[in-house]
């Protein structure tokens, strides 16, 4: 027959009865593990006892008065193992802790009887002994503990001093002891610290004259000891910076910080830590550099500054004042992406932005932007953006500038727009209407949509010539006028494409709109005169895809279907399918 499977479990369980009980942890949770025929035999003389009751009483009573201890190399063997019962033996180090004001630490020596109690593990016989027989044999103190005691107590000492300088050798620092007073006289110089400042212990009591105000930079040692004063008066702690010139000569910034302790004898003594803080300082001073830096480069420039924390979501601007000597504002915006809305940068461009971060570490480009402060709406602003990534390569923050060049932008499209425009009517010239008919002749085939008319003036050149160039001029201008207000109600655009012949196309009329539009050009006409005298128009008109695929073979075609107009008598509108 196999080993109960319960008793796998024997070893930890005792290992954790143990810990337990000696820990002062939940001396409940250990009683609650003896079965009720319990018995126990313990390393005390009145330990012995086999009524389960009395034994739980006392352990309970007793737990608080003993001190916490650590349990450590503890050695447990399972033997004598049956169906329904088995035995742990085991031997261990018991400590007391630390901070529990007492010092000891003993072997012990246990056995436990455990059984299997309806599927669950429970203690039935306990026998702990101490292995050391002088602790019997004295009637008043037992001497062999005592030295072993001792060696603790010794030990502890040895592990504190150690601690202590490791601790000073890796923050490049030392400690000192001095007397309540100033100049704080020297009772106790560290090694550490002789070394940290290129000493030894006895040149750095002569360069100091033995005090401690005397390790301090001349320059430096006024403010140190007001700093000292000013802690001390609101309590037992101070700390205070300042230089010490080293035995090379080089000046070091420390950070000196102590305690006020009362000694054996009564009198008082003030213990410190100092450390090397150069580093930080130096640290420091650069970032002031780099600040005022900053601060200047600003008053040389209309840009406003941003910085950007991608993991605390905070967006920080900074923009120069009216005053040049006035810091720069700063405006935060917490939550910035949190959601679409808050954001300063209008979604699509903020998605723009954000793909040309990812794929490269810097961008430039035009985004709208919300500038409450400034003006309503959205502003165009010209954006210099760089990504910060950490050592793995991972974005933290964006850094850059923005100018609003809306009035820039306004300008450079009301020029482009100049370009495009015929200067007399403000019509698009004929190179826009070449552009945009060949932008909209894609889906108006695969629509069966648009038409193209191409317009002249009847008998132009006999105005000119009647009335003058200028008369000339205002005619064009009021057929301008009249073929914008005739194709007002259509998608479409209108152009001069030289001299008396315009343009004007209608992307979403099919054939029968087409000729209904054609219609309402010769109607309009009947509405210009000069001086009088009517003028009339005459139209040639072509269908998208059916006259042509692009905008030079669609023109032909209306231009063809133009002149059988003109031959025809004028003042009418010809499509190209009736000039075939």
């Amino acid at each position: 027959m196999g080993m109960n499977p319960l008793f796998d479990k024997a070893i930890a369980y005792v290992s954790e009865t143990v810990r337990l009980f000696y820990s002062g942890e939940d001396i409940e949770r250990v009683v609650a593990r003896f079965t009720d025929d319990f018995s126990w035999i313990g390393a005390g003389e009145v330990e012995f006892s086999t009524d389960s009751a009395s034994i739980a009483s006392y352990l309970v009573e007793r737990a608080p008065l003993a001190p916490p201890c650590e349990v450590f190399d503890g050695e447990f063997h399972l033997v004598n193992v049956g169906e329904r019962s088995c035995t742990v033996m085991g031997r261990y180090h018991v400590r007391t802790s630390a901070d529990s004001g007492h010092v000891l630490e003993e072997h012990q020596r246990c056995s436990y009887e455990l059984v299997d109690a309806g599927g669950e593990l429970k203690i039935r016989h306990v026998h702990v002994s101490n292995p050391y027989q002088a602790m019997k044999d004295e009637a008043y103190f037992p001497f062999e503990a005592g030295r072993q005691s001792y060696e603790y107590l010794q030990q502890l000492v040895r592990e504190k001093t150690e601690t202590i300088d490791l601790i000073t050798d890796n923050v490049n620092g030392g400690l000192k002891v001095c007397e309540e007073n100033e100049p704080y006289v020297l009772v106790y110089v560290n090694e550490g610290l002789a070394r940290m400042l290129g000493y030894t212990v006895d040149e750095l009591m002569d360069a100091s004259g033995g005090t401690a105000a005397g390790i301090v930079h001349g320059p430096d040692r006024a403010r140190a000891l007001e700093d000292v004063r000013r802690c001390f008066a609101q309590g037992s702690t101070y700390e205070t910076e300042y230089r010490v010139r080293k035995k090379s000569g080089e000046l070091v910034w420390i950070l000196d910080s102590g305690r006020k302790m009362e000694v054996a004898d009564g009198s008082v003594r003030i213990s410190s830590l100092l450390m090397d803080i150069t580093s930080r300082k130096k640290a420091e001073q650069a970032l002031l550099l780099e600040q005022e830096r900053y601060r200047i480069a600003l008053r040389s420039v209309t840009d406003v500054l941003f910085e950007y924390d991608i993991a605390e979501d905070v967006l920080v601007e900074f923009e120069r004042g009216a005053d040049d000597d006035a810091p720069p504002e700063e405006r935060r915006f917490p939550r910035y992406t949190a959601s679409v809305d808050s954001g300063r940068i209008h979604p699509d461009d903020f998605g723009r932005l954000a793909e040309a971060l990812s794929t490269g570490c810097s961008t430039t480009m035009e985004v709208r932007h919300l500038l409450p402060e400034r003006a309503p709406g959205w502003r165009w602003v010209r954006l210099h953006a760089l990504m910060l990534r950490d050592g793995e390569g991972n974005p933290v923050r964006t850094i850059g500038s923005w100018k609003d060049v809306t009035e820039e932008r306004l300008r450079l499209q009301e020029l482009e727009d100049q370009a495009r425009r015929d200067p007399l009517t403000k019509l698009f010239n004929q190179g826009m209407a070449s552009e945009l008919v060949e932008q909209e002749l894609p889906a108006c085939i695969e629509r069966g949509t648009g038409a193209l008319f191409v317009v002249d003036i009847d008998d132009f050149k006999a105005v000119n010539d009647s009335y003058g160039h200028l008369a000339g001029d205002d005619l064009l201008v009021c057929v301008a006028n009249s073929l914008m207000e005739t194709l007002g109600g259509e998608e479409g655009f209108a152009a001069r494409i030289g001299g008396d012949e315009f343009v004007a196309f209608l992307p979403g009329v099919d054939a029968l709109q087409a000729r209904e539009a054609g219609a309402r050009l010769n109607r309009a006409s009947a509405g210009l005169q000069v001086s009088g005298h009517p003028v009339t128009l005459s139209v040639g008109a072509a269908l998208a895809g059916a006259d042509g695929n692009d905008y030079e073979s669609l023109f032909a075609a209306a231009d063809r279907a133009l002149y059988k107009a003109k031959r025809q008598g004028k003042d009418r509108t010809i499509f190209s399918d009736e000039s075939a």
